[in-house]
C-alpha cells in the first residue's frame, strides 16, 4: 500500500494516510524504525506489526502525560495504568521504555519526595519513610534520600510544632496538652524519644487555668456532693482535663 501523506498529531504521534482510504495513527519512532518516510510503502504484514508495537507507545504517551502533572513512583504509575485496563505485558514494556529515557528514576523520585515533604508539610521522618516503602522504593535509595532529614532537623521541626500547639491550646491542663501533642506528633511520623525530649524541656504553667477550672467544677459538683465524695469527683474531673491533683 502506498502512503499518501503523514499528519502530525499531539505527543509525537502521526496519522498515516494510505491509498486504500485507510489510516493508522503511530508514534514517530515507528515511522523512523520502519523507514516509512523513505519507502513511502506499507505492506499488510508490516502494518500489523506497527499497529501491535504502537500499543506500547499509546500507553507510553498516557504515562508521560500522567508523570508530567506530578512526579510518580513506578508503583503509582503501574496502578494508574492498570485501572485503565491496559494489558500487563504492554504496561511493563512501556515502563521499561520510560525508565530507559529517564522518566522514571527511584533515586530522583525519593529525593524529590523527601525534599517536598520537608518543605511543604509537617511530616516526620517515619511517615515519609513509610510512604516510600509502600511505593516499593529501594531501601538504599530511601536511606540516601532520608539523609537530609537529620536528627537536628527533626528536633527543630518538633520544637516549632510544640510551641504552636502550646499557644493555640490554652484551655487544656499541662498533662492533657502534653498527651495530645505527643499523639499528634506520633501520627505525623516523629520519633517517640525526640518528641519526649522536646516536651520534657517545656515548662507549662497552667496555674491560672487550674484555678479557673477548679472553681467552675467545684461550684457545679458542690450542689450535689460533699465531703470525700466531692473531693473524689473533683479530682477525677480535674484529671480528665489534664491537671495534676496531688
Amino acid at each position: 500500500m502506498k502512503i499518501n501523506k503523514f499528519s502530525k498529531n499531539k505527543n509525537s504521534m502521526y496519522t498515516i494516510y494510505l491509498e486504500n482510504n485507510t489510516k493508522i495513527t503511530v508514534h514517530e519512532d515507528l515511522i523512523l524504525k520502519y523507514d516509512l518516510l523513505i519507502k513511502k510503502e506499507l505492506d499488510e504484514e508490516t502494518k500489523e506489526k506497527i499497529i501491535d508495537e504502537n500499543r506500547v507507545y499509546e500507553i507510553y504517551e498516557t504515562a508521560v502525560n500522567y508523570i508530567n502533572k506530578k512526579m510518580r513512583s513506578i508503583k503509582e504509575l503501574k496502578t494508574y495504568l492498570n485501572k485503565k485496563e491496559y494489558p500487563e505485558d504492554i504496561i511493563d514494556e512501556a515502563i521499561s521504555l520510560l525508565k530507559e529515557q529517564g522518566y522514571l528514576s527511584e533515586k530522583t523520585y525519593a529525593n524529590s519526595y523527601v525534599h517536598d515533604r520537608i518543605v511543604l508539610s509537617s511530616d516526620g521522618p517515619n511517615k515519609i519513610r513509610k510512604y516510600l516503602e509502600d511505593n516499593n522504593i529501594d531501601t538504599q535509595e530511601i536511606n540516601e534520600a532520608m539523609s537530609i532529614y537529620t536528627e537536628e532537623l527533626e528536633k527543630e521541626r518538633i520544637e516549632k510544632i510544640v510551641d504552636k500547639q502550646i499557644k493555640t491550646n490554652t484551655n487544656k491542663g499541662a498533662n492533657l496538652l502534653k498527651r495530645k501533642i505527643q499523639m499528634y506528633l506520633l501520627n505525623l511520623g516523629y520519633n517517640y524519644e525526640t518528641i519526649n525530649d522536646v516536651l520534657n524541656s517545656k515548662t507549662l504553667n497552667d496555674e491560672a487555668l487550674y484555678k479557673k477550672e477548679y472553681d467552675k467544677i467545684y461550684k457545679a459538683l458542690s450542689k450535689k456532693y460533699s465531703g470525700k465524695e466531692l473531693e473524689y469527683r473533683l479530682k477525677q474531673k480535674l484529671y480528665q482535663k489534664g491537671f495534676t491533683t496531688e
